[in-house]
């Protein structure tokens, strides 16, 4: 039983994904709605002056929300992990730029129900946070 505990242990400290730390005052709630065998994780990059990517550290996402903290300007990627007996897995993701500004206050809505993805960001007052690719940190 030692042995097997240790063989995961070894397995998740070598897969390269660190943990996000939430934060109760942070400026981005996240959730996800999810069908039955669907795993959602919000993957956070921090951005450079140079519009280079740092990873930051990932959060695994469920109904219950999460409050994190992010960087002005972070690129931020829900990706969705989908298995099923039949029909094999496979992996979706949406990224964005975020560009939070002090003091607002964003929360993240992610669903996966019948195959179907959506993720939307919105401020606290309730307007639509347009995606923007990663290139849109030049201009």
């Amino acid at each position: 039983m030692r042995a097997a505990w240790l063989g995961i242990l070894l397995l998740a400290g070598c897969s390269g994904i660190k943990t996000y730390p939430s934060d109760p005052s942070g400026n981005l709630q996240a959730r996800a709605t999810l069908d039955p065998g669907v795993k959602a994780m919000l993957h956070i990059h921090r951005v450079d002056a140079r519009c280079a990517t740092e990873y930051a550290g990932s959060v695994a996402l469920g109904a219950e929300p999460v409050v994190l903290a992010v960087p002005d300007p972070s690129y931020v990627v829900v990706s969705f992990d989908t298995s099923s007996f039949l029909g094999g897995s496979r992996s979706t993701s949406a990224g964005t730029l975020l560009r939070a500004r002090a003091g607002e206050r964003y929360q993240l809505a992610a669903s996966y129900r019948s195959d179907l993805y959506e993720v939307v960001i919105r401020t606290a007052a309730g307007r639509d946070v347009p995606r923007r690719d990663l290139a849109a940190c030049r201009g």
